[in-house]
């Protein structure tokens, strides 16, 4: 179930609100409107320093175009590039 959190409170209470997140996403308002949603992600949903190289981005804008392909992570899109780009 999603929960709602005024930013006054989110700003107040910051780790609490983000402690929710185990439970569920919270979505921020303000003046009683949705503005954001905090979603909670792991390490593993984000690859640090993970650069492609100008080919790679070119294969990548070609595979794009395609349906039915799309990449969780940037490791994800290395893996599969790996088989077109050497």
């Amino acid at each position: 179930m999603v929960q709602f959190v005024n930013i006054r409170e989110f700003k107040t209470k910051t780790e609490a609100v983000l402690r929710r997140l185990d439970r569920s996403d919270v979505i921020l308002t303000v003046r009683g409107k949705p503005k954001a949603v905090l979603h909670r992600i792991s390490e593993g949903d984000i690859v640090l320093n993970e650069e492609f190289t100008p080919a790679e981005l070119i294969k990548l804008e070609h595979l794009a175009k395609e349906p039915a392909v799309s990449y969780k992570t940037a490791r994800e899109a290395k893996r599969h590039l790996k088989r077109f780009v050497r």
